[in-house]
Formats: C-alpha cells, sequence, structure tokens
C-alpha cells in the first residue's frame, strides 16, 4: 500500500482496500464445489447420452470387431481352409495388407488369393462340384492341386526353370512362392506364362 501510494501520490485519497471473500466457507459455493467433484469423480448414469459418436470412432470399432470376430473362428475351427493354414503358419509368412498391397492389379490379388485358399480354378477343386470330369491334370501325372500346378506339372517345365531362377531352389516351395510377398512376382510371372487360370495378369 506505501509503495502504491509513494509512486502514485493521486491516488491517495481515492485509494481504498476492500477485502472480497471466497467461496470457501459459503454454504452455496461449497455446495457447487461438492457436486462439480462429484460428477468428474463419478458421473450419472441416469441421464441419456444425447450425442452421436463421431464416424471414425464408429469404423474403427466396426473393424476392430470383425477383426476380434476373424481371429475367434479362425483359432477354434482348425479344420477349415488347410491349404492356406499351411502358408500362414510358416514362420516369418506376410498376410493381410503387407501381402496384398504390394499388388498392383486388382485381378493379379484373386488369383493369389485363390491360390492361398485353394478356391482355384484348377481341377481338384472344380471336380468338387462336378466342373470338371476329373481331379487329375492333363498332364498325366496326379492330381490338379495348388502344389502340383506351381511345383511339378510337367506341362509348365520350362516356365518352372525360369521361376526357379528367380526365386532360388531353396524357395520352391508352395507357402513361399504364396507367402512371401518379395517372390509374389516371380509366382504371378509364372502363373501368366503357363496361361492357365487367366488369360492376362
Amino acid at each position: 500500500m506505501d509503495d502504491i501510494t509513494h509512486q502514485n501520490p493521486e491516488l491517495h485519497p481515492e485509494l481504498e482496500i476492500l477485502w472480497i471473500p471466497g467461496h470457501h466457507g459459503i454454504d452455496g459455493n461449497e455446495r457447487v464445489d461438492g457436486e462439480a467433484k462429484r460428477a468428474a469423480v463419478d458421473p450419472p448414469q441416469d441421464r441419456p447420452f444425447n450425442h452421436k459418436p463421431l464416424k471414425s470412432t464408429q469404423a474403427q470399432y466396426i473393424k476392430r470387431e470383425a477383426k476380434n470376430q476373424w481371429q475367434k473362428e479362425w483359432s477354434e475351427n482348425r479344420f477349415t481352409a488347410p491349404q492356406l493354414r499351411a502358408i500362414t503358419k510358416r514362420r516369418g509368412a506376410t498376410y493381410g495388407p503387407k501381402l496384398y498391397n504390394n499388388i498392383t492389379s486388382r485381378s493379379s490379388c484373386s488369383i493369389i488369393a485363390q491360390l492361398r485358399t485353394g478356391h482355384c480354378g484348377l481341377n481338384k477343386y472344380l471336380h468338387r462340384f462336378g466342373k470338371t470330369h476329373s481331379p487329375y491334370c492333363k498332364c498325366g501325372y496326379g492330381k490338379e492341386t495348388v502344389e502340383h500346378f506351381l511345383l511339378e506339372c510337367r506341362n509348365y517345365k520350362e516356365q518352372r526353370k525360369l521361376l526357379k531362377k528367380n526365386v532360388g531352389t531353396g524357395k520352391m516351395k508352395t507357402d513361399k512362392l504364396l507367402g512371401d510377398a518379395k517372390l509374389l512376382k516371380h509366382t504371378l510371372e509364372y502363373i501368366k506364362m503357363t496361361g492357365r487360370l487367366v488369360q492376362t495378369i
């Protein structure tokens, strides 16, 4: 006070200091403060929440629940998709977006997915539904399975030589040719050269 009046002598007659009490000890303010703290710690459950969740939140929830459901069904039913399970159980196997994002063509993605599941246009699968008269390959050396098509069929020996040269002998395995993202381009080249499943990839 003395410092203020010394620095501003013209304020001395008019300057007056008043004490204004805070909310402490005042009944109304104490009740409001208590209700605010209680609402923050334990919000009322009987009041409806009228705000709609954000679309991004809904999308994240749906995606998370779909993934959880798929994981549950995949883990519990071990007798489905034996072809795909054999590929994905390999250590370091790539699957999902990490596998397919590097493929630029939708038709190529479709062919790889079909071969990975075994649900493709080869005789072994088509014969199950009466689409072909026999499950055997036209080469005459076994049923036309995915493994036979990629690794054994004598009709595609020359195409397979190039595939082996590109990926290496040690990687000439179904789970690697269809489960290693780095090898897929060579696998697709082989498929294209055989002309067995698609005309153009």
